[in-house]
């Protein structure tokens, strides 16, 4: 978060930040932090396809395109009001040349500020949230700022976000309320906007249930039910009083699972991981020893939250099953994270064919 009122009001009058409401600015700068970075870094180089909106608040930095070409900016000056080689592709390499502080802010979400803005001010509104019926004062912006910087919402349209906000229902809860009980259907997908919860599996019978994680402002659940068409794979219960907004399945799947989810053929599913990706099997441990594909990592589906620790940030993940099923549910939890990660078509059975017959071919 930005404190500095220098810093604040330098980056105020950076472009396209400069366009923002004074209500969407405040919120984007509760949401960042200003970086020191030392002389001889790369912030970035050429080629590079990241989402981050760099500005220089103060020091000088070189951008270097791969022709050789030159150019400084320096903190303060005109051209340092404009994020630092924004196009991506980026054509330049940028290297700190004496000591700088920068922002990195993802564009994505200053894209929908922006896009928000225009969309109140057509509704006659001064630039608040989209849907009028939040609460500001009583927390919404708070966890609509969260929901927006999951990597699932920076890659839907804004238009897409917009109609999940309308349709969200608002659900008061108390202490000790069960949200989802392990087992039943799927008919809900939930966001936390205030209190916190926990979520616990059932082993068995006989065995203590099993802590998988705890909730709180901003955190969404119950999506992996609506994904893969599958019962509830654990119990979501209130350990505080609080509020949650609530997208019904069909919404969920309409507005959020099918814009999110990636899909590939077997044969891409096979050149990408020749290429570098990796082959994530979502299935049971059990399933996998049974039949997998050489050089392919498991992580069934019903741990996949907890079991992150095992993945690789920045790395291509495919996920397959022996349906699709399973491995829907698993990518969309991967890219609600933060993960690359896409569905192979077609199913295990495919795949396995596929590399056989690139093994007998060569």
């Amino acid at each position: 978060m930005i404190t500095d009122k220098t810093v604040i009001e330098r980056l105020r009058s950076c472009v396209p930040l400069n366009s923002l409401s004074q209500e969407n600015f405040q919120r984007l700068c509760g949401e960042i932090s200003v970086e020191d970075i030392p002389p001889g870094a790369k912030l970035f180089s050429v080629g590079d396809e990241d989402t981050s909106s760099i500005y220089l608040l103060s020091g000088g930095l070189e951008l270097l395109s791969s022709d050789g070409l030159k150019s400084m900016i320096q903190g303060g000056k005109d051209n340092a009001r404009y994020a630092l080689a924004n196009l991506k592709p980026r054509r330049y390499t940028g290297i700190v040349r004496t000591p700088a502080r920068v922002v990195r802010i993802d564009g994505r979400l200053v894209d929908k500020l922006m896009v928000w803005d225009s969309t109140a001010k057509d509704n006659g509104g001064g630039g608040g949230l989209v849907v009028d019926e939040f609460d500001t004062d009583n927390g919404d912006a708070a966890w609509v700022m969260r929901l927006l910087q999951k990597r699932v919402f920076l890659d839907l349209p804004a238009a897409h976000i917009q109609e999940v906000l309308k349709r969200m229902q608002e659900v008061v809860v108390r202490a000790g309320d069960v949200i989802i009980r392990q087992g039943d259907p799927g008919d809900y997908y939930y966001v936390i906007s205030e209190g916190r919860c926990r979520v616990i599996r059932e082993i068995s019978t006989t065995a203590q249930p099993q802590v998988l994680a705890e909730l709180a402002l901003g955190d969404g659940f119950g999506e992996e039910a609506l994904v893969s068409r599958n019962p509830r794979n654990a119990t979501v219960t209130m350990l505080t009083d609080g509020r949650l907004m609530r997208l019904a399945g069909a919404d969920f799947i309409e507005l959020l699972e099918q814009p999110v989810l990636r899909w590939v053929s077997p044969k891409e599913a096979a050149q990408s991981a020749k290429e570098g990706a990796v082959l994530l099997d979502v299935r049971t441990e059990q399933e996998h020893t049974n039949s997998k594909i050489r050089g392919s990592i498991n992580i069934p589906v019903q741990r996949m939250r907890e079991s992150t620790s095992k993945l690789v940030p920045n790395t291509r993940y495919i996920c397959y099953c022996d349906s699709g099923e399973r491995s829907s549910a698993a990518v969309f939890i991967l890219r609600e994270l933060g993960y690359d990660a896409s569905v192979m078509r077609g199913g295990l059975s495919r795949l396995m064919d596929l590399f056989r017959e690139r093994r007998h071919a060569t």
